[in-house]
């Protein structure tokens, strides 16, 4: 698939932007693969799930495929591949790094490492190549990049909260993956599922219907924070909302410091 002129220039941002080296003290780190694609016009679009109802934390929440740094990994960059086979089997070999982001903290307080990349050879229409984990990933889907931008009014909205000595802007997307997903095993097939889904307002656990209506999973919280940055870095411009919360802290240097101070002689026991 061709990309078109703004998804040439988006990928390029994307690949000039400096590598971040952070300066967390912690061993217990954990990346996520932010892994995007063309569609059928030539935009760009990321790959998410939906985690499995069977996990322990986080269930039933989109996000991107990822998980802890296991002692074999040479580098997060491995983590976030390995995982994103294990999850998703989206091969290694499939995806070029771009960049790699600066850490954000989870609500769990877990030193998360976003790594950017490319799938040259995949298109959305292959979509249906990746298979769901069962004992980790109910659906996976795609969104498109810049939708994270210039959402329509309806399907965004926002809360601040106080965290970490600061308010906290938290966004929230609804309707996301309508177009494009593929669905998990259930207990009723041992077949990967394509098809219309419904959600209610405050799950993200998908039900199969027989109508058309545009329909989705909402994404919200940290996996939300990253599409609007990674988008923010790729298109050169700021979203048509109001990002942050009067006062926020963002500068990432001053979150790891105050991070260290905190939390780091417990997260590293």
């Amino acid at each position: 698939m061709k990309l078109n002129e703004k998804s040439v220039k988006a990928l390029e941002n994307l690949r000039n932007y400096p590598r971040q080296v952070d300066s967390y003290l912690t061993s217990r780190r954990s990346a996520v693969l932010v892994a995007l694609l063309a569609n059928s016009e030539g935009d760009l679009e990321v790959i998410l799930t939906v985690r499995s109802s069977k996990l322990r934390t986080n269930a039933g929440d989109s996000a991107f495929p990822g998980g802890k740094q296991d002692p074999e990994d040479v580098d997060l960059i491995a983590t976030a591949k390995r995982e994103a086979m294990e999850e998703v089997r989206l091969l290694p070999s499939e995806t070029q790094v771009l960049t790699i982001l600066a850490p954000v903290l989870s609500r769990h307080l877990l030193v998360v490492t976003p790594i950017v990349v490319f799938c040259p050879n995949m298109t959305t229409s292959d979509l249906s190549s990746l298979y769901p984990n069962p004992g980790e990933v109910a659906a996976i889907f795609t969104a498109p990049l810049e939708y994270f931008l210039n959402p329509r009014p309806e399907d965004h909205a926002c809360f601040d909260m106080s965290w970490l000595h600061s308010e906290h802007r938290i966004h929230r997307f609804e309707r996301c993956g309508s177009h494009n997903y593929v669905l998990g095993e259930t207990n009723d097939a041992s077949e990967k599922t394509i098809g219309i889904i419904e959600t209610t307002a405050t799950t993200a656990t998908p039900t199969i219907t027989n109508n058309q209506m545009e329909v989705g999973w909402p994404v919200y919280g940290m996996t939300a924070g990253l599409s609007i940055e990674v988008a923010r870095i790729a298109y050169q411009r700021e979203p048509d909302y109001e990002l942050y919360a009067p006062g926020q802290l963002i500068d990432t240097k001053q979150m790891a410091t105050l991070y260290n101070k905190e939390f780091a002689i417990r997260s590293s026991l």
